[in-house]
């Protein structure tokens, strides 16, 4: 090897380097504490979504994260220890009658209670993305959500 394709080695190895140091760098991560509350009794569960996208928070059949919990002291608190920032809106209702669903009366109004985050509502249905989403861009964050 000459000089100039040592030289051209070294500054390809170095740039390689430092884009790989850049890239972890832009993925930051923090702590999310989602505290849920409004829950009349500790009777079923509660079921949580919560997601990272226009699409999946408006799709009826998938979520990003889903988890069924247990209902303490009329409350629920879900901690992600490490999500990426980013973009995110919540989804939670509670399953009293453990069916697996949320109920509705015969005009399709839930009979069952519910709640977004940013505490976001609809009419005729639920929030749009823009109404529920928020950004998550902190070490440590807290939001709460308020279900009836």
């Amino acid at each position: 090897m000459n000089k100039i394709q040592i030289a051209l080695f070294i500054l390809i190895f170095l740039v390689q380097i430092n884009f790989a140091q850049t890239s972890d760098e832009s993925l930051k991560f923090g702590k999310l504490e989602i505290e849920i509350n409004g829950f009349q009794n500790n009777v079923g569960d509660c079921w949580f979504a919560i997601d990272n996208s226009e699409e999946v928070f408006e799709s009826e059949d998938t979520v990003w994260i889903g988890k069924i919990l247990p209902i303490e002291n009329n409350q629920v608190v879900v901690v992600i220890d490490s999500l990426e920032y980013g973009q995110y809106a919540v989804r939670v209702f509670h399953d009293e009658n453990s069916n697996g669903e949320i109920d509705t009366n015969i005009l399709g109004i839930p009979t069952e209670d519910y709640g977004y985050s940013n505490d976001a509502s609809g009419w005729f249905g639920p929030p749009s993305w823009e109404k529920a989403k928020f950004i998550f861009n902190k070490p440590e964050m807290k939001i709460q959500i308020e279900i009836d």
